[in-house]
């Protein structure tokens, strides 16, 4: 991590700010990424209908991205009241048709099978941190974040291509262990101990291969439904405050996009090697956001063990993950996740399997590594990965 120390004489004649702090620091990965593609399944007739219904989700999805998009530039142009409320309008109808597009995408692939893909997969992120603190100890701060992801092909639950460029910016006021957020909020949820893996990318391998081992992801309730910090969009301008004290910490967020009222809260305990988590979110008009999840963390041996659960709205999903290391330079990350979710998106009959990992991560110092991973989807078709990841 870089930092620059900003102490200019304007600075210093400001009335109650000590100094003023910039950092620099982000991550560049890049490698090799494939999927094994699905058999067709379903009737000839609920195939036809698949497809029907991804050709017009992504026909209805278009023209919301065009919207959003013409709404950030006005408000960037502009930041009115009337055009940052058009903006949060927009950012609520995008994501729905989103998520609708990602589901019928999920419903046709399953339906009418998918093909084999492997490519080249991508990724820089820059992070700018900005922090002053005033005389009586507050610190005020700031978080923006470039990226740019290229993946060929689709399927890998990273976002396909993107094109780099600033995301919406979080802004926080901390004193001692309270902390007061605003904008691209972190989400209560989405900063749960436990949830992801502590692993260089947060899951198995290189590029987290569709993250499978998040409990909070099913096939019947969809994949990434909670509140959580965007690294290359708006994010959902929400509100939260977090505390901690000693072994406790809590973590209490709120944002309405498009309307859509979504409350997030998490508490956690630690104690000796060991961490217990309760998450809760409550997605008001949007069933499908509402989720209750536990995680508990420890160490047993040499071995880093994690257990979650969640209630996805009625759907279950179940999650063992395990690190340990091997030798000063490798590291050994595996996972097991079972979804029950008994029908799809559109409602027809799925046989999920168990999803599995596996993954090595190497060090070669000075901050770069060897990241690779192989994981069984619930669908029964294998992802893999294996790359080079360096953080400056």
């Amino acid at each position: 991590m870089k930092k620059i120390l900003f102490a200019t004489t304007a600075l210093v004649a400001t009335a109650g700010v000590a100094a003023a702090d910039v950092s620099f620091s982000g991550y560049g990965r890049f490698g090799a990424i494939s999927t094994e593609g699905s058999a067709q399944t379903g009737t000839a007739a609920q195939r036809a209908a698949a497809a029907a219904a991804l050709t017009a989700a992504s026909a209805a999805h278009a023209p919301n991205v065009a919207a959003l998009t013409a709404a950030q530039t006005a408000y960037t142009a502009n930041p009115t009241a009337a055009n940052g409320a058009a903006l949060l309008a927009a950012q609520g109808v995008a994501a729905g048709s989103a998520a609708a597009l990602a589901g019928a995408s999920a419903t046709n692939n399953l339906l009418n099978g998918s093909p084999d893909i492997t490519g080249i997969y991508t990724r820089i992120r820059l992070q700018i941190d900005m922090t002053t603190e005033a005389d009586n100890g507050l610190t005020f701060g700031a978080r923006l974040r470039m990226q740019d992801t290229s993946v060929d092909g689709a399927g890998y639950g990273n976002g396909g291509t993107t094109t780099g460029g600033f995301n919406g910016a979080r802004f926080y006021a901390k004193m001692g262990g309270l902390e007061i957020g605003v904008g691209n909020i972190i989400g209560a949820i989405e900063g749960m101990s436990g949830l992801y893996m502590s692993t260089q990318s947060g899951d198995i391998g290189l590029s987290g291969l569709g993250f499978h081992s998040l409990v909070t992801n099913t096939v019947a309730q969809g994949y990434w439904g909670w509140d959580a910090y965007s690294s290359g969009g708006a994010g959902v301008d929400g509100v939260e405050v977090m505390y901690s004290a000693g072994d406790f910490s809590g973590h209490l967020s709120y944002s309405n996009g498009g309307g859509v009222s979504t409350t997030g809260l998490n508490v956690a305990y630690s104690f000796n090697d060991w961490t217990v988590a309760l998450g809760y979110q409550d997605g008001d008009t949007n069933a499908a956001r509402d989720k209750a999840v536990i995680t508990v963390g420890g160490k047993i041996g040499p071995v880093n063990v994690g257990l979650a659960y969640a209630d996805n709205n009625g759907t279950g999903k179940v999650a063992l993950t395990g690190q340990v290391e091997v030798g000063a330079a490798t590291r050994i990350d595996m996972f097991v996740s079972s979804d029950d979710s008994s029908v799809n998106t559109a409602g027809y009959n799925v046989n999920l399997d168990p999803s599995y990992g596996l993954a090595v991560s190497h060090s070669l110092g000075g901050g770069a590594s060897v990241e690779g991973g192989v994981v069984r989807t619930p669908f029964g078709t294998t992802s893999a990965d294996l790359g080079i990841k360096f953080n400056f």
